[in-house]
């Protein structure tokens, strides 16, 4: 049987989408092999938020040139964003590859396989204005047996200035909410007990469909028997509203936690973004939900050194996390992205000043990061056990409801299962537990 490697690159959309994609692979008699170089298929699901996410993948490109020489027969195909966004330009640029698909045309692949089959021609398949298109839930390939992702809505309207999302994953198209419940419900037959739900912009869903939103669909769901916990990501902070707040404050099934992309504390670089609110309008958000969901936690994004940012703007920022006190924050140096108006941006800041403001607002977080850490100390959490920890195979890891990850020593049979842990130790990216006993929810 032909054997089949997927190599993914970027979000939990991209993760998705490569479980869609085995499913399919499987369903036309491929096998899963852990080596690149045992396998007759390799695909690449590619990430173009950022120009490192491309560099890894023409780095890995340059690999399976190699393979490629070893043997002419292997199978070379690229999709995702970077797909979408170059098209043909790889193919110019890596000749050795066989195919490549846009952001959602990986449904074309069996036709794809067949054709190369026939001619051993190279195919390309991107559309300008990409729609998605659905895979039989009942086929997809999940990571594990107990928890699951699950796109509820596609693409993206806001057109932030740094974005290149929406122009690769189209306009905004929620999934028909019936649809997502008999989803969750066949996972929930098989033994999944955890969701996240997915979206670019999650806090959208139902905007396109008129008669539903995500606080309705997360009331649906949590009535969905065998389902112990809900997630969803990533939010809009202009799109939480009162009435999702409330839902989340009012059903234990769903985690408290909020990922909420700031971007920036100066609201002269939110304006030239493009995000559409203040940061006394953010702030005022996150009080909100603090006041009404005390246990709520939050993680963000930052660009550091946007075009025509300056030492003002950055001290803003630096007060931000000084202020609202993130769990977790995913930094990046601002990574010019072709065809966003902000790539045409004056940009006169040297690289070495972005550098030193990413290195002082990383070193401000870790501390942060640290102290929240340090107040967990002695308290009862409940973890999903996930998994082994690759570096202590005595230990599991796992995560409490509002995300903090979790090692503690128990028995690998209980991984999926949840447990009652307590904190014994702090350190700067994880907690040390106890487990104390197992919890059926």
């Amino acid at each position: 049987m032909p054997k089949y490697h997927i190599i993914t690159y970027g979000c939990q959309m991209n993760k998705s989408d490569s479980e869609k994609v085995a499913g399919i692979l499987e369903s036309l008699g491929y096998i899963p092999s852990e080596k690149m170089e045992e396998a007759d298929l390799i695909l690449l699901n590619t990430c173009s938020v950022r120009e490192r996410a491309e560099e890894k993948v023409f780095g890995k490109l340059g690999e399976l040139r190699k393979l490629k020489k070893k043997n002419q027969k292997l199978l070379i195909g690229i999709f995702g964003c970077m797909a979408q966004r170059m098209k043909e330009e790889l193919i110019e640029k890596f000749p050795h590859v066989d195919f490549v698909l846009g952001s959602y045309k990986f449904t074309e692949l069996p036709k794809v396989l067949e054709s190369l089959n026939d001619n051993n021609k190279k195919i390309v398949l991107a559309e300008d204005n990409p729609k998605p298109e659905e895979v039989d839930f009942r086929i997809i390939r999940r990571e594990n047996k107990f928890q699951a992702w699950i796109p509820i809505i596609y693409g993206c309207n806001n057109f932030c200035t740094y974005c290149i999302v929406p122009y690769l994953r189209g306009k905004e198209k929620s999934r028909d909410p019936q649809e997502i419940i008999k989803e969750i419900e066949h996972l929930a037959n098989q033994g999944v007990v955890e969701v996240t739900l997915l979206g670019q912009n999650v806090d959208s869903y139902g905007k396109d469909l008129g008669n539903v939103d995500l606080a309705d669909l997360l009331v649906e769901i949590h009535k969905i028997p065998g389902i112990k916990r809900i997630r969803f990501l990533t939010s809009h902070p202009r799109d939480v509203s009162d009435k999702l707040i409330n839902v989340v404050a009012t059903h234990p099934k769903i985690c408290p936690h909020w990922h909420l992309p700031l971007q920036a504390g100066s609201d002269r670089i939110l304006r030239r973004m493009g995000r559409g609110y203040t940061y006394n309008e953010y702030k005022a958000l996150i009080e909100k939900i603090r006041a009404k969901i005390p246990r709520a936690s939050f993680s963000t994004d930052i660009i550091v050194g946007f075009p025509g940012e300056e030492e003002e703007d950055f001290l803003a920022t630096r007060r931000a996390l000084e202020e609202i006190k993130f769990d977790t924050v995913n930094l990046a140096i601002y990574s010019k992205r072709p065809g966003t108006p902000a790539a045409s941006y004056d940009d006169p800041v040297p690289y070495e000043t972005k550098k030193k403001w990413f290195d002082e607002l990383e070193n401000l977080q870790r501390k942060i990061i640290y102290e929240r850490n340090l107040s967990m100390i002695g308290k009862e959490e409940l973890v999903l056990a996930e998994g082994v920890n690759p570096k202590n195979p005595k230990e599991l890891s796992g995560r409490t409801e509002n995300y903090r990850l979790v090692f503690f020593e128990a028995d690998r049979k209980l991984i999926g299962k949840f447990l009652l842990v307590r904190i014994i130790e702090a350190r700067l990216w994880s907690l040390k537990g106890e487990a104390i006993r197992e919890v059926d929810l």
